[in-house]
């Protein structure tokens, strides 16, 4: 595992993962977040996805929490250990055996329930995760609850520690320095691997009929993680050309404009172009992406396989939500492509350069 991409469990955002190559599922693990008013999409992704790991949790956004799979089955409720919530994690693995279960907690949830459930879920699971809200930094109860539960697992080398940043990153990554200090803290407990998830995608987007491009720092800040003397796997993880805090609500009358994205190493390349709903501009907007100096080619990937099929065909081009698909497709495969540079002895990325 060298990638962990975060994603809500919607229908083009599972697209996206299951047309991935089996080559690339073999690097990348992705973190869904479980929301909508019934499971089909989950079904899909799990019919799908049947020979690699994945992570699952319970979506906190709350607008999701109101949406009815979560709301009537009271997913977030911390009785009995989450029973509820491990109930469908059992569910779920009963149909792909794959899953890491989440554990995931809001600090004014009973701290033994949380502890407990951890417990349970290891008993019944392979491997688990634990995942830790970290805006710039996570709460000292957050914290002293991550490792109040590390301390009550007998198996921590089975856990994966999800740090997740959300739409920031740690204020200092240099040695010393708080996230410094928290990752040796973790280190000390031998945990399996440790994802730091991220993500700097704009929370807005360009003005109509217009492109930009917006830089992508969570590479440059991961990649200078000091990983001397840390035992554990450190991963790189994002939220996959999305933002969680970016508003997702679609309010009747809005005007929808084509928009669409692509990157390549260190930016996303944006553009919006054509007036509302007039979806039939996805024709020029696939040959601009195609005229990009950093464009990987027409067999990189299923994104790029359909923006190829569309300026030939001029059929099928889709619609917003189909081609958030293709940008959350291409920007998994890129950043797969990046970090095996990185792997392989690239230099590292300083931010000041992006800038």
């Amino acid at each position: 595992m060298q990638y962990v991409a975060c994603l809500r469990v919607g229908l083009n955002d599972i697209k996206a993962l299951t047309h991935l190559e089996n080559s690339r599922r073999d690097d990348v693990a992705p973190l869904l977040d479980m929301r909508g008013n019934d499971d089909r999409h989950l079904q899909a992704f799990l019919q799908a996805w049947v020979e690699h790991p994945y992570f699952l949790d319970v979506s906190r956004a709350t607008k999701d929490m109101a949406e009815e799979f979560i709301f009537s089955r009271d997913l977030h409720s911390s009785a009995n250990a989450f029973e509820r919530k491990r109930q469908f994690y059992g569910e779920v693995s009963a149909i792909n055996e794959n899953l890491i279960p989440v554990v995931s907690w809001l600090d004014d949830d009973p701290q033994r329930q949380v502890i407990q459930s951890a417990l349970l879920l290891q008993r019944d699971f392979a491997r688990i995760a634990i995942r830790v809200a970290c805006p710039i930094r996570p709460t000292t109860t957050s914290w002293s609850r991550l490792l109040a539960i590390l301390d009550a697992l007998e198996r921590p080398e089975r856990v994966t520690v999800i740090l997740d940043f959300g739409a920031t990153s740690p204020s200092s990554t240099a040695s010393g320095a708080d996230f410094d200090v928290s990752l040796r803290q973790l280190n000390s407990y031998e945990v399996g691997s440790v994802v730091l998830l991220s993500t700097s995608f704009p929370i807005d987007k360009p003005a109509s009929n217009s492109s930009r491009s917006s830089a992508c720092y969570d590479v440059a800040w991961q990649s200078r993680v000091d990983r001397r003397n840390i035992n554990s796997n450190v991963v790189y993880g994002d939220y996959a050309a999305t933002n969680p805090t970016a508003p997702m609500e679609y309010i009747r009358g809005m005007p929808v404009l084509p928009f669409a994205c692509y990157y390549t190493p260190t930016e996303w390349w944006q553009r919006r172009k054509g007036e509302d709903k007039e979806f039939v501009k996805y024709i020029e907007i696939a040959q601009e992406i195609r005229n990009l100096p950093g464009y990987h080619g027409d067999d990189f990937c299923w994104a790029t396989r359909e923006y190829a099929r569309i300026v030939a065909t001029s059929a099928n081009y889709g619609n917003n939500g189909v081609w958030n698909g293709y940008r959350i497709n291409q920007h998994i495969c890129a950043m797969l492509q990046s970090i095996q540079a990185l792997n392989d002895g690239a230099e590292e990325l300083d931010p000041d350069d992006l800038l």
